[in-house]
């Protein structure tokens, strides 16, 4: 399973707007066959400050992801509510 982290700073103004459009993308994700989970954390230290964090069966499945109508709408839309560019991390399992 592969893991991504995405943290996403938001204008103060613009976060109820945000959590609207993040929201589409989230229940979009959701259905995916490839999708194990898609979370929206907001951070304690910063209210404007989030985390979606993804959990995808392959990197098949984050291709099919990408290649959505919802993830690119989003993708489209989002850059207007940020504070600052998005820091994206994937995060693969630790094999013992």
């Amino acid at each position: 399973m592969l893991h991504i982290e995405a943290k996403v700073q938001v204008k103060p103004d613009l976060v109820e707007a945000f959590l609207a459009e993040v929201n589409l993308v989230i229940q979009g994700s959701l259905l995916e066959a490839g999708n194990h989970g898609y979370e929206l954390v907001r951070s304690v230290k910063n209210s404007n400050t989030f985390y979606i964090l993804e959990k995808w069966a392959d990197e098949e499945a984050i291709q099919f992801h990408n290649g959505t109508d919802h993830y690119k709408h989003f993708k489209k839309n989002v850059p207007a509510f940020l504070a600052a560019p998005i820091e994206v991390a994937l995060l693969a399992p630790v094999k013992r």
